[in-house]
């Protein structure tokens, strides 16, 4: 569990997301897993990666040795101002952006499969510790994150979004599973296909999402000619670390355009965007933002509010804003005369409301605001609406706009509105709009409790790869309690088992070898154990990193 300090930090109506890691769940083969990603990562990327690379896997409580435990890298995170909390698996995208706001890291404790091992379309610990905290420690970079996470909290979603992400967890969760059948990828492939289909327009948090994929997940920093690499889904994957660098691959200065180049998380990136430095990161978010429909006016801001169909806060003249969802919008003249938004508050700086409906009415009110007092009323407003009946509350905000909270009464406006008020409702009057963005304060949603749920997720081994499990597991204790030549006659003997009963696994047998060649002790184990491997990548068709974690092994001997 994260450190009390940060999980304060967590919004209450986020809490819900935070889950515990049990690490006790990692079994040696996850441990295998981690190691073989990690060591040649680190030692690849120490100098194809931003210079911030190469200590912050330290600086944020890595080891290539070991999965980390979320509550260390939040510790260690601390000094810089930010911390980490586990979460399973795929989260809202709103709730990761506002944690990221809040400078906390979302890290999914999940670890991908051996099958799986180069690139996975699931979130992991790989991805989210490996990729993305190692950079942290840039003040510059890390502000980013910040802003653009602040950004993505406020940006409208359309449900057409809502269902393409969950096509896209569908998708990533069956790929990660090794028992999936071509015809459940292809399944899901369909209805991620058909989702994507139904999309009328780019929403705000589509763009946004976007810059977010082309900087924090994908990004380079340089030149086209000239980069190094930053974003997470680089430094955590030993294929695209590798591929990006293919002349096919693209290599373009990023700008506000990135904005409007779809993305799609199950497959290799056609393209990649170079920042010159992330100082430019800063002025491309700005600019994204401008181009915002929330950004360029009140009235084009409500229209995406309507069209989202999600909580918003509404900036009404007057220092009145309301939350809650937009059920309707009424437009004359270019201008809106009225909003009905569903369970819904309505505040100013001395008062606050919340009630069944909000009915929001926009214009010249010409209401005496000021002389209102509970009991009966009759107000002629502008637009030709009207509201009688029974007010138990008023309260007068700034400029003529006011507050007013019914026990009952009519609400009249134009032929598009006529209707009874319950106790509760609440009318608002205001000269216009100034502004919206989704979301709302914290307090407008219910608190909600940490759960007990713990992660990663209980691992289900068949009966016949149980006695593999504790092939590696013999090996693992072997090297962490032993030293030099007495761990030989141990892996001597996991390896006559691999020989008798698993003779096509690859991960236990490099293990192997790395360990030897670590420790320095020197066998007829290693030649064996090399040639091994080499026919398994025959075996496998090339399929596998064989050749990659080989060659490692190469470079480090000839140091």
């Amino acid at each position: 569990m994260a450190d009390s300090s940060t999980l304060a930090r967590v919004p209450p109506h986020l809490r819900h997301l935070i889950v515990q890691q049990d690490y006790a769940r990692y079994t040696a083969v996850d441990q295998a897993v981690w190691r073989f990603v990690l060591l040649q990562a680190h030692a690849r990327l120490k100098s194809a990666a931003h210079a911030a690379y190469g200590n912050g896997l330290a600086q944020t409580g890595i080891s290539a040795e070991h999965i980390p435990r979320i509550a260390e890298m939040d510790a260690h995170l601390a000094p810089f101002g930010w911390g980490a909390v586990c979460v399973d698996g795929f989260i809202p995208p709103r709730a990761f952006q506002e944690l990221q706001s809040l400078s906390i890291l979302p890290i999914a404790a999940d670890m991908r499969t051996a099958e799986h091992l180069v690139y996975t379309p699931a979130p992991d610990i790989i991805h989210e510790a490996a990729g993305h905290a190692p950079i942290l420690p840039d003040p510059v970079y890390a502000a980013y994150l910040r802003r653009v996470g602040a950004a993505g909290a406020r940006a409208f979603t359309l449900p057409e979004d809502t269902a393409i992400d969950r096509a896209i967890y569908a998708l990533s969760e069956i790929k990660e599973q090794p028992s999936a059948t071509p015809e459940q990828v292809a399944r899901a492939e369909q209805v991620l296909l058909e989702a994507r289909s139904g999309l009328r327009r780019v929403s705000e948090a589509a763009r946004l999402s976007r810059l977010y994929w082309w900087t924090a997940e994908y990004g380079l920093v340089g030149t086209p000619r000239s980069y190094k690499l930053y974003g997470a889904g680089l430094l955590s994957s030993l294929w695209e670390s590798n591929a990006c660098h293919d002349p096919k691959v693209g290599k373009l200065v990023l700008s506000a355009l990135c904005a409007d180049v779809d993305y799609d998380v199950t497959r290799p990136q056609p393209q990649l965007f170079v920042t010159p430095s992330f100082e430019d990161l800063h002025q491309v978010l700005d600019q994204v933002v401008r181009e915002l429909p929330s950004a360029r006016s009140g009235e084009a801001a409500l229209a995406e509010a309507v069209a989202a169909g999600e909580v918003a806060t509404i900036t009404l003249q007057g220092g009145v804003e309301l939350h809650g969802v937009v059920e309707s919008r009424r437009v004359a003249a270019g201008r809106t005369t009225l909003l009905v938004i569903a369970d819904g508050r309505a505040q100013s700086a001395a008062f606050r409301a919340r009630g069944p409906r909000v009915f929001a009415l926009l214009g010249d009110s010409r209401a005496a605001l000021a002389h209102l007092r509970p009991g009966r009323v009759s107000l002629l407003l502008a637009h030709g609406a009207s509201l009688t009946g029974e007010l138990a509350e008023a309260a007068a905000a700034a400029q003529g706009a006011g507050i007013l909270v019914m026990r009952r009464g009519t609400l009249s406006a134009g032929a598009e509105l006529s209707t009874e008020l319950a106790d509760g409702d609440i009318v608002v009057l205001s000269d216009g709009a100034l502004g919206a963005h989704a979301g709302a304060p914290s307090d407008f949603f219910p608190e909600t409790e940490l759960p007990r749920t713990q992660v990663p997720k209980a691992h289900t081994v068949p009966p016949r790869e149980q006695g593999l499990l504790a092939l590696y597991e013999r090996a693992l204790t072997a090297l962490r309690s032993a030293l030099g030549s007495e761990v030989v006659p141990v892996f001597e003997r996991v390896h006559r088992e691999l020989g008798q009963s698993y003779p096509h696994d690859w991960l236990l047998r490099w293990n192997l070898l790395e360990s030897l060649q670590k420790l320095g002790a020197g066998s007829s184990l290693d030649e064996e154990l090399r040639r091994e491997l080499e026919e398994l990548e025959v075996h496998y068709d090339y399929r596998q990193p064989i050749a990659s974690g080989l060659a490692y092994l190469r470079r480090v001997a000839a140091r």
